[in-house]
This record gives structure tokens, sequence and C-alpha cells, in this order.
């Protein structure tokens, strides 16, 4: 990146700023040298000599305050100027919070140099900057206190999964769930997985909340078989992108699966092609062995993210799931009809079957079975519930 900026060539003697100049950028020396001076009664006083690699005027950078020292080049110098833009750009690029805690130790030290030196100079920080900082903050200590509720959470058992049956098409009848995971605030109350689970793939707590599901879902499964009428039921766990680069997963599924007493067949492991794009020959390594085990894998929400023919080719995919956003207008729009329609005969051309997510009444079903598709999940086979919910659904139905 330091090829890329300016330099600025000064000779022997040269003034570079002067004690009460403006500030806005900090100096990177690439090549000789400079001296330091302030004014002490009338008096310039040398602080000392700065070489190669040294860096000067960051707190007139960092505090928006004018230089509170003279620097001359000593010989002919070269310097790479770093702007205040750049700082703030390369800080808005960075891990949130990360940024925060940069932020937080910046200002509190020049919270410790205001405090120490009485300047006559008010510290100006720009209306629009202020409030960006602001908004920053109030963001990451969220996510920060999200973070840490996360860790808390596994232990005080706050997260709770919802199932929401996926149906034969044809008939009706009910031949697995979709497990999906809901986290039951103590403050914010239940909280979607948008809301939390990618900060827990930043911070690396997903592993843990992934296992968590898997487990809670093996668990659940003799109860949640009892309510399903096909003859391989299953319940579907979704994977996370940094799961299915771990190269632990499999021997996680294997364990959890062998402590439940569950077969392998009755567990459907989805994942979405963002998911598989990012590190693509891990992820075949661990597919193929997650097969091997004796489970089956679902490529779920088709047709968000990175499409394509070589994705269904080279992973092995049992089930494709069209997400809803294709099916949802599947009525009104002859566009999204013909997606759903090719999708459906593509997928049955590399002999998988077809759930279409988002059903949400008669119409929508009869006009899905009259292009083939083979299962429906959606409000109008049931809504996610947690287990004591559908225990009660199913036995009073």
């Amino acid at each position: 990146m330091l090829d890329e900026l300016n330099r600025v060539i000064y000779d022997g003697a040269q003034q570079i700023f002067k004690d009460g100049d403006e500030g806005g950028c900090v100096y990177l020396i690439e090549e000789g040298t400079v001296e330091i001076f302030i004014t002490d009664q009338g008096r310039e006083c040398r602080l000392g000599l700065m070489g190669k690699g040294e860096l000067f005027g960051e707190v007139s950078l960092i505090g928006y305050r004018p230089r509170s020292a003279t620097v001359r080049a000593v010989e002919r110098t070269v310097l790479i100027p770093i702007t205040q833009q750049l700082v703030e750009n390369l800080l808005e690029q960075s891990d949130p919070i990360l940024r925060h805690f940069l932020r937080t130790i910046l200002d509190r030290f020049i919270n410790y140099e205001a405090n120490a030196f009485e300047s006559t100079t008010t510290a100006f920080v720009p209306t629009a900057q202020a409030n960006r900082r602001s908004v920053l903050k109030g963001e990451v200590t969220q996510k920060i206190s999200l973070m840490h509720g996360m860790g808390r959470a596994l232990t005080r058992d706050e997260f709770q999964l919802h199932y929401q049956p996926i149906c034969d098409l044809s008939d009706g009848r009910i031949v697995g769930f979709e497990a999906l995971i809901r986290w039951n605030h103590p403050i914010d109350g239940l909280m979607p997985p948008m809301d939390f689970l990618w900060i827990a793939e930043q911070t690396g707590q997903i592993r843990d909340i992934g296992l968590w599901t898997l487990e809670r879902a093996c668990k659940d499964w003799p109860m949640l078989k009892r309510y399903t009428e096909s003859e391989a039921p299953f319940v579907s766990v979704n994977l996370s992108a940094s799961q299915l680069i771990n190269e632990s997963l499999v021997e996680d599924v294997r364990s959890i699966l062998l402590d439940h007493a569950m077969s392998p067949a009755e567990i459907k492991l989805e994942m979405t092609e963002t998911a598989m794009v990012s590190h693509p020959d891990i992820a075949q390594q661990i597919f193929k062995r997650l097969i091997e085990l004796g489970s089956s894998l679902a490529l779920d929400d088709y047709g968000t993210g990175h499409s394509g023919l070589g994705h269904l080719q080279r992973y092995p995919i049992g089930t494709l799931k069209i997400d809803r956003v294709f099916i949802a207008p599947v009525l009104d729009s002859k566009h999204n009809t013909e997606i759903v329609r090719s999708s459906i005969t593509l997928a049955h051309s590399l002999e998988m079957d077809v759930v279409a997510e988002g059903v949400e009444n008669a119409e929508v079903r009869t006009i899905l079975l009259e292009m083939g598709c083979d299962f429906g999940q959606g409000w109008y086979f049931g809504r996610p519930s947690t287990i004591q919910d559908l225990e009660i659904r199913y036995t009073n139905g």
C-alpha cells in the first residue's frame, strides 16, 4: 500500500511544519532525518531526532489539533504523508469490533492529552465525522454485547429450535422438518437468526452454536419423527460457511448421531450457495465424507447466491430448495414461473428432489404440483414452532 502513496522531498534545514500549523496528516520517514523543536519562553528547544521508519505528527492527526512542535529536515529527507482521510478509510474497512477498540483507545488518548495540557485552541471534530463515530460506537457496543450474550446463551439454554414441516405437495403428508434456531434473549425477546448468527460467524462462536443446533435437533428427533408420514423421514439442520470448512465437522456429526442413536440417513444438512464458493475444494472433500457417513445434503436458498450449474454438478447434492423470492410471485410473474419450472426440471435431471420454500396458499401449491415439484415448505403447511407447540398441534389435530 505504501508504494501507492505520494512522496514529499525536503532539503536540509527546510521546515516541514511549525508549531501552531493546522494538522491533517502524519509523516512516515522513508529516507533522511528530521529534528523536533518546541518553543519554551521564546526560545527554541530541540527535543530530538527521528530517522528512517519513524512516524511524526500523529498527535495532530488523531486529535484534530494544530501542530504542537516544529519539525525541520536535517538532511535531504523523503517523507510519506498519511492523510486523515486515508486513516479513516482504513478504519472503515477494518473489522467493526477492532475499529471500535481503536476508536476507544484514540479517544482515551485524546482525553488524557486534553486533561494533561491545557490548550487555547479547541479541538474541532467535523459534525459529520462526529455523527458517524457516535453511530458506530452505538452499533459496535451493541454487537459486542451480543457477542458476550451468545456465550451466556449457550450455558443458560437461551437458544431454542423452532421446527417447520416439509410436506409432500401431492397429499400434504409431513416428510420431514427443518430446524430453525431462535434466541430467547432476556431483554430483547425472541430474536431471529439473521439478527445474531452473522456476528457468531465473525467471532468464531458459530461452531459451538452449530453443534448445539445439531445436538438439539437429534435429541428432539424421536418426537418429531412421530409426526412424519414417510418411509424416509428426516430433520434438516443448516450449516454455516465456517462449519463447511472445519475438518472436525464430519466427526462432530458422527459423534452426535451416535450419542442419540440416530441413523445418519435421517439427518439432512443444508448449506447455501454462498457457503460453498469460498473454499470449494475443502467443501467438496467434507461433502464426500458426509455422504459416505450416510447423511444427505440440501442446497438452500437456490437462486439467491452464486448460482451456477457447476455447483449442482460438482457437489453431491440430493435436494434443491428453491428460495421463496421466486415462489411467492409465481402466480403473478411469468418470468418467475419459468425460473421455477426450469429449476425443477434441472434438479430432476440431476436426480435431485425439490423443495419449494415460502408456499403460503393452495393456489401456489397447485401450480407447483403442475410443474412437478416434490415438496413444499411454508405457512400453508405450518409455521415454525417449538417442539412443545408441535405436540399440542398434532396431538389435538
